[in-house]
């Protein structure tokens, strides 16, 4: 058998004020929430963080060497900032190229701020 929970003193739920602020219709949760996602994991914001401070695209090479990873390991965290919109990809010849997508970051700070 439970007893039931302590009612703490204050106004009942229907004389309660209503919130300062509404829920943003223009808010796009599902686009935030995959960002968010994405920089979960540390090393994939410390992948963002030396491309978004390289002056051109970094070759996959580069950052294997840097992050000392295996290949197929890097290139999983680096699909996943891809999928994100937060990493653009561009091929040249057997090589992979990646770069900050454009305005990703600022929509990110548009909202936290």
């Amino acid at each position: 058998m439970t007893s039931p929970l302590p009612t703490l003193p204050g106004p009942t739920a229907a004389r309660c004020c209503a919130p300062a602020v509404g829920a943003d219709p223009a808010l796009d949760a599902d686009r935030l929430a995959a960002v968010a996602k994405a920089l979960s994991e540390p090393v994939r914001v410390r992948i963002l963080d030396v491309l978004r401070r390289s002056p051109e695209a970094v070759c996959q090479c580069e950052l294997v060497a840097l992050f000392d990873m295996k290949q197929s390991l890097l290139s999983h965290h680096l699909r996943k900032l891809v999928d994100a919109g937060l990493v653009d990809v561009r091929r040249r010849h057997r090589w992979a190229y990646y770069s900050p997508a454009e305005d990703a970051l600022e929509e990110l700070i548009a909202w936290l701020t």
